[in-house]
């Protein structure tokens, strides 16, 4: 019998199918693996293929989706090389996703996402250079019908990049949008791509930022969060569509509802 904590491949296969993955399509995941450790005995290579693995032996055809963001890169001289460049503060397994040779990684230098499986194409491919607008991949994952959020080890409204979608098609008054010209590299030469971001205006106080406070209060309210344990910590699970007709009703209502 396991300590408290401690789990093992087994118990991540059984949690994964609480959450009644079988027939999605897609699944976006979330992740911050240090709040539920290691599989005692293994290192975190392990992990991440045990993660990888459970859900593809649940679902061989669904598609895996991660963030892949390169915050870092605006405003400095590096260079996006869509194939190689890492991603910045998005977690090992958003890297293990991304660096595998079946994987598609969109043509965003500031905010792009890594997928894997039968998907992977319709959400990575002839992208707007808007990180969130009507043409990029967040809206592309809630174009899906059987689309879901997985989170990994921290409360969704935590790492809830998916929402800047909301505040782009509902023109929020407290961001603007901005270009950022990026040094990429295209083929073997390198060119000077701008892509375009919805960023805070400078008057707006730090502290007002509640990261999704009201907006998951709203959900759990009107809609379903799925949580189990897992190691140190928890998975959250929801319906993406759901939320989205959810949310979007929200903002409709209340267009300063990312700020309460």
């Amino acid at each position: 019998m396991l300590e408290i904590n401690k789990f093992n491949s087994k118990q991540i296969l059984e949690k994964f199918q609480e959450f009644k993955i079988d027939n999605l399509e897609c699944l976006f995941i979330a992740s911050n693996l240090g709040k539920i450790g290691l599989i005692p005995g293994h290192d975190r290579k392990y992990l991440l293929e045990t993660i990888f693995n459970a859900l593809r032996k649940i679902n061989p055809k669904l598609t895996i989706v991660v963030p892949t963001a390169t915050l870092n890169l605006v405003n400095s001289e590096n260079i996006f090389d869509l194939k190689n460049t890492p991603s910045d503060k998005m977690g090992p397994f958003s890297e293990y996703v991304r660096q595998l040779n079946t994987s598609l990684r969109s043509f965003h230098a500031i905010w792009s996402l890594s997928a894997n499986g039968p998907l992977a194409e319709f959400i990575t491919k002839d992208i707007s250079k808007h990180a969130y607008d009507q043409n990029s991949t967040f809206s592309r994952l809630f174009k899906i019908k059987k689309s879901s959020f997985l989170a990994i080890g921290q409360h969704p409204r935590f790492m809830l990049s998916i929402i800047h979608h909301f505040e782009n098609i509902c023109n929020v008054p407290y961001r603007f949008k901005k270009e950022f010209t990026i040094n990429c590299k295209v083929g073997e030469h390198l060119k000077n791509e701008t892509f375009i971001l919805d960023v805070i205006k400078n008057h707006l106080p730090s502290h007002l930022r509640t990261k999704n406070k009201k907006i998951f209060e709203n959900f759990e309210e009107k809609g379903k969060l799925y949580q189990a344990s897992l190691g140190k910590g928890n998975m959250y699970y929801f319906d993406m569509n759901k939320f989205y007709s959810i949310t979007k009703k929200l903002f409709e209502d209340d267009i300063n509802c990312w700020l309460k």
